[in-house]
């Protein structure tokens, strides 16, 4: 069992061996050196993306991007009770509590993509018929199945990326800043914030985030194995041989029957050639009425994602978790809300701390991450377009839902993307585009209003919420 240890001799976890040190911080502190502390965090973060293999003992990467979706909303959530427990109350994270409100609504966002457009069938068909895909072909040159893939793609890699980031700044406040007897150590947390960089980690630590979805080598793997992908290859020959004859149909009914019978074996052989690398995984493929069509649309937008080496240039760079202004606020934030025995300012200190990590949030880590892709951000715009336009029948509105539900009726609880004023505006008013920093910010500053006046006036309520989020994760 692989294990690296720390100069007084101790042992500290790493991922894939079970020889945790329980009180790390019991003594000599003073010898352990950041970026070992700092591996320390980011495996954590990743304890809460895996799954402990009672065989060896080590740990692996939840492969279904939904299921992970669900645990970052737990620790997110667990984020929100623990720090004000261990703090005996003089500081409670703020952001992510609302974070486990939006990841539960990604989750509903996986969903809406695989039951309602990549399932197809009639059920669907007024978003995946011929009349709308050659609508959607028009307006964009991509198939409902393309925008749909696109986007869950975009959000598993934006999600998963964004807690490795987030999460351990938190996590490190919380088990190193924190004392057991509530008071904090601002003497570690100032000078430990500039020190956290990826390059330093431990071997196996460093070694696992490299080695992460959406990663150079993981896009390299991918694309290998996409490209010897015998249920594919098979699933095509269904299309290779033309039919002797036409008819009268021009050969429309041959094809048909072809294609009836590639998306039988796609869905039949699909779980045969997975092993993580199809998105969304294997099992969810069974309801999929055009599967082989999904899968073309899937390998066209993994391979686009593979090419884009300016994307994966600036995944790396933010890979690197390095300091950012906005965290050293925050930190400073936290500290400063220890201080203050008032409730008004510890609440103002807490909006603050949500606001200055919306930045860091959105601006640093999903702009350049997910938002900077023309590609996703042509589907998004077209997504609200018909959004708006439906009301939200034809697609999902972009909204943050204020329960652990996946939806509800009460406008109070739900904060809308730019949404329209008047019947005229919903079909012919400007639009604002949510991959836009400007628009997404603006709209980012709403939902902190929101989120503050309902846990202001509705705290048990939103807590109550927030309990559901973290069993029902913890359970994932």
């Amino acid at each position: 069992m692989a294990k690296d240890t720390a100069q007084d001799g101790r042992e500290i976890e790493v991922l894939g061996t079970c020889s945790t040190q329980p009180k790390i911080d019991a003594q000599h502190d003073h010898n352990i050196a950041p970026a070992l502390v700092w591996s320390y965090a980011q495996e954590e973060a990743l304890i809460g993306v895996s799954e402990q293999h009672a065989q060896d003992k080590c740990y692996r990467l939840v492969q279904d991007a939904e299921r992970r979706a669900r645990r970052i909303a737990a620790r997110y959530a667990g984020l929100y009770f623990d720090s004000a427990a261990k703090s005996k109350g003089t500081v409670q994270f703020y952001w992510p509590a609302l974070a486990a409100f939006v990841v539960k609504d990604i989750v509903e966002a996986y969903r809406f993509d695989r039951d309602d457009v990549l399932n197809g069938g009639w059920s669907n068909a007024g978003r995946t018929s011929m009349v709308p895909s050659l609508v959607s072909e028009w307006m964009s040159s991509s198939s409902p199945y393309a925008h749909a893939m696109r986007v869950y793609i975009a959000l598993a890699k934006g999600n998963l990326w964004l807690y490795m980031d987030i999460y351990p700044w938190l996590y490190f406040f919380l088990r190193f800043g924190i004392n057991n007897d509530g008071t904090l150590n601002t003497a570690r947390l100032n000078d430990h914030v500039t020190k956290r960089d990826a390059t330093e980690y431990q071997q196996q630590s460093r070694a696992a985030v490299e080695q992460l979805p959406f990663g150079r080598p993981w896009i390299a793997r991918q694309q290998a194995r996409q490209a010897a992908d015998p249920v594919y290859k098979r699933a095509a020959q269904y299309f290779e041989t033309p039919p002797a004859w036409g008819g009268m149909d021009g050969g429309y009914g041959a094809h048909t029957a072809a294609a009836s019978q590639a998306h039988r074996y796609v869905k039949a052989n699909i779980a045969s050639y997975d092993n993580g690398y199809h998105l969304p995984v294997s099992p969810l493929w069974k309801t999929f009425n055009e599967a082989f069509y999904v899968m073309e649309e899937e390998r066209k937008e993994l391979t686009r994602v593979a090419q884009d080496g300016a994307a994966l240039a600036r995944l790396e760079k933010i890979a690197k978790f390095p300091t950012t202004p906005e965290i050293q606020q925050t930190y400073q934030l936290l500290i400063a809300e220890s201080r203050v025995t008032s409730p008004a300012a510890k609440a103002a200190r807490q909006l603050q701390e949500l606001t200055v990590i919306a930045k860091q949030e959105q601006l640093n880590i999903l702009q350049p991450l997910i938002y900077d892709d023309k590609k996703l951000a042509e589907t998004m715009d077209m997504n609200h377009q018909f959004a708006r336009m439906s009301n939200g029948f034809m697609t999902t509105k972009y909204r943050v839902i204020y329960s652990a539900e996946a939806d509800t009726k009460d406008k109070n609880l739900q904060t809308v993307f730019d949404p329209p004023s008047s019947v005229w505006k919903q079909f012919f008013g400007a639009r604002k585009s949510l991959p836009n920093p400007d628009d997404r910010m603006e709209y980012v500053g709403q939902i902190a209003r929101d989120f503050d006046r309902l846990m202001k006036n509705q705290r048990a309520y939103m807590e109550g919420e927030l309990l559901k989020i973290r069993k029902r994760g913890e359970n994932a």
